[in-house]
């Protein structure tokens, strides 16, 4: 998941890449260059992430853990979703540097697809901007793969032999 914190100066962007419920890879940073419109921001964060999903995917199909098929790289912007599949180059759309549309790239490979994913659901919020409280702790739970508090733990606590 990707997401971007738009902001008049260089914006926040944020990633997180989940296997099995766990976090195994993210990033907040601020952007390089300053993005003319919310959709030049996501389409900047969703190349970041890209590569860091070609990363992981070469790293898993090294280890025998992925059969090559397209990584889901979710993103909560449309207009940055649709430029990721249209190759079109629309008028609003001509200022954004050809860099930052390896995103585009990789989708016309067969390499990455781009759903969308409502804001509320995107993990990368957690990384991006400041959230509410309850809404932080149910992120950063679901990220540290922590479970709630009224369920038992995830992970059984190391309990060692009394005595010897």
């Amino acid at each position: 998941m990707t997401d971007v914190d738009w902001d008049v100066r260089h914006s926040t962007m944020g990633y997180v890449f989940m296997l099995h419920s766990a976090a195994i890879s993210w990033s907040s940073k601020k952007q390089k260059s300053v993005a003319l419109s919310t959709c030049e921001a996501e389409i900047m964060g969703a190349s970041e992430g890209a590569k860091e999903a070609v990363y992981l995917g070469a790293l898993a199909e090294e280890l025998d853990a992925h059969d090559g098929s397209a990584l889901d790289l979710f993103v909560d912007n449309k207009a940055a979703i649709d430029l990721a599949y249209n190759p079109e180059h629309h008028q609003k759309t001509k200022h954004i540097q050809r860099r930052h549309f390896y995103v585009r790239e990789l989708v016309e490979d067969l390499q990455i697809t781009v759903p969308f994913v409502a804001s509320a659901d995107n993990l990368a919020d957690f990384f991006t901007k400041p959230l509410k409280s309850k809404q932080f702790v149910a992120m950063r739970d679901i990220i540290m793969n922590v479970a709630p508090d009224d369920e038992s733990p995830a992970i059984a606590p190391l309990t060692l032999p009394r005595g010897g």
